[in-house]
């Protein structure tokens, strides 16, 4: 997004609800996209991690439906409990597609473990070296906002580091297993980075990307062997299924910023320690973390179709976290670098999700309903909303 200074409002403790009453009244709920399906409803559930309702078996084209869009957002499978995905689930999905989400559910987790197990050296590497770094994303939000922290899945791992240190950082991820490289689809493989091409990506961008590190698991449950051997949609994530010891690809990615108009500094000065699992990591503050949610569903929403649904499930559990003070150092962040608009879009879709905003977001939101008179769209990065398209509605 471009840093031009949006137009400033009064101080943040500004926000105050006028009155009592739903915020999310009639304008509010009618924009959802058209009345919401029961499928939309039943994602929307699980994104939150809570059971859909009615607890009741859908039709089977609801249930395929609801099947395809946990697939699309397959990223918060290992969020869902063993209680829902075993009991419930199988109470509301037609049979076949019971056995499905468990399968996938069970090979998604056992993925995001392996990624994490891979991942975690090079987080006790830098703190070794005493090198100033945050875990970024997913890899943040894992730590933060679920019981353990590879219950939620990605393709990589992100740490954010300084520019002075990004090509220390990047030498111990060398020394830690990984490896420069790079994909090639012919072959359904990596293979080692071209490093005039590397070099030439990386000039323009603001990550060290496709640091690849292959694992070998060999623990993996048999339930866990048969469901990967059993749905061929699983196939994305191990290699080698038909072996004792399938491995998969663990991905890491080195920012020295979270994009070419956001520095890394600044929330490496707020970052702080965090446990999960049994583990630690350094994470940034709940105000960063949002702001870096916000960034990443609002820009790749209006741009990209169908993705961002899932980075839902970050928001839901992080806006209870925010209280009136760190919502005003979010707010700070938010207008430096022109993102007010995002926020509106991100926050006003919490309650569909079954999650009230607190007052003071929920009069943010309202707040920010009405534009300042006097700016232009493209000033103040109002791209619209991108809600539509991220259900691939336009």
């Amino acid at each position: 997004m471009a840093t031009t200074k949006t137009t400033s409002r009064s101080n943040s403790s500004r926000f105050e609800l006028n009155g009592a009453g739903d915020l999310f009244g009639e304008v509010r709920t009618s924009d959802f996209v058209a009345a919401p399906s029961q499928t939309h409803r039943d994602t929307l559930a699980l994104i939150a991690g809570t059971a859909p309702t009615p607890i009741s078996t859908r039709a089977e084209a609801e249930s395929r439906a609801l099947m395809d869009r946990l697939l699309e957002n397959w990223r918060i499978l290992p969020s869902l409990s063993a209680d829902l995905v075993e009991h419930v689930m199988p109470r509301i999905l037609q049979p076949p597609d019971a056995v499905r989400l468990r399968n996938c559910w069970l090979v998604v987790s056992a993925f995001a473990r392996a990624q994490f197990v891979a991942c975690f050296p090079l987080v006790q590497a830098l703190e070794r070296e005493r090198t100033s770094y945050s875990l970024l994303k997913g890899a943040a939000t894992g730590f933060r906002l679920y019981p353990q922290p590879y219950m939620r899945a990605s393709w990589d791992n992100d740490v954010g580091v300084t520019r002075y240190d990004v090509r220390f950082a990047e030498q111990l991820a060398l020394e830690v297993g990984f490896r420069r490289a790079q994909y090639n689809k012919k072959i359904d493989r990596f293979e080692r980075a071209d490093p005039l091409l590397r070099a030439e990506v990386e000039s323009q961008h603001y990550e060290l990307g496709f640091l690849v590190r292959r694992v070998g698991v060999t623990n993996l449950g048999g339930a866990t062997l048969e469901a990967l051997r059993s749905e061929p949609w699983t196939r994305w994530f191990f290699r080698d299924v038909e072996s004792t010891s399938p491995w998969c690809y663990a991905n890491l990615d080195i920012h020295h910023a979270l994009s070419l108009d956001i520095p890394v500094e600044q929330l490496l000065a707020t970052a702080h320690r965090v446990s999960s699992g049994g583990k630690s990591a350094i994470i940034p503050s709940d105000a960063w973390l949002a702001a870096h949610l916000i960034f990443k569903i609002y820009w790749e929403g209006v741009h990209e179709y169908r993705k961002g649904l899932y980075q839902f499930a970050d928001v839901v559990r992080l806006v209870p976290l925010l209280d009136t003070a760190m919502f005003e150092s979010l707010l700070e962040i938010l207008e430096r670098y022109n993102m007010v608009a995002a926020a509106h879009y991100v926050f006003r879709r919490v309650p569909l999700f079954g999650v009230p905003l607190p007052d003071h977001i929920a009069a943010f939101v309202e707040d920010t309903f009405t534009p300042p008179s006097d700016a232009k769209c493209m000033q103040l990065n109002d791209l619209g909303d991108m809600w539509a398209r991220i259900w691939g509605l336009r």
